[in-house]
């Protein structure tokens, strides 16, 4: 759900920094008069902007465009690391295109790993 607008977090945005708006523009790769049009909401950045503006204050696009949502980049993670048993029942029930998808990532990190010198063994398994 949006809460408030593109341009509004914009200005917010250019109004806390220190810089001109020449120099702001200078360090988005855009003219002064890109960031005129944006502060006054006849335009709006490209999605190419919008990620260097994002960037550049270290924020999250989604909250840049105006949705309702944590402002900061950082988001906590949650990650689970599944043993093998685990893992082989995952695999056994995901659809094709997502098993040909996760095993290919598998070989091509194990490839490079081989590559590296790596060695991966595992218990009853010879390659």
């Amino acid at each position: 759900m949006k809460y408030t607008t593109n341009q509004e977090r914009l200005n917010e945005l250019f109004e806390n920094d220190p810089r001109s708006d020449t120099a702001i523009a200078s360090a988005l790769g855009v003219s002064k008069q890109s960031i005129s049009m944006w502060r006054h909401g006849s335009r709006s950045p490209k999605k190419s902007v919008l990620v260097k503006i994002a960037k550049e204050y270290d924020v999250s696009i989604e909250w840049l465009m105006g949705f309702d949502v944590d402002r900061s980049t950082k988001r906590p993670v949650s990650l689970v690391i599944p043993n093998s048993e685990m893992f082989s029942k995952i695999l056994y029930y995901m659809d094709r295109d997502d098993y040909l998808t996760v095993m290919g990532i598998f070989d091509k990190t194990y490839q490079k790993m081989k590559a590296m010198g790596v060695e991966l063994k595992m218990d009853g398994y010879e390659e």
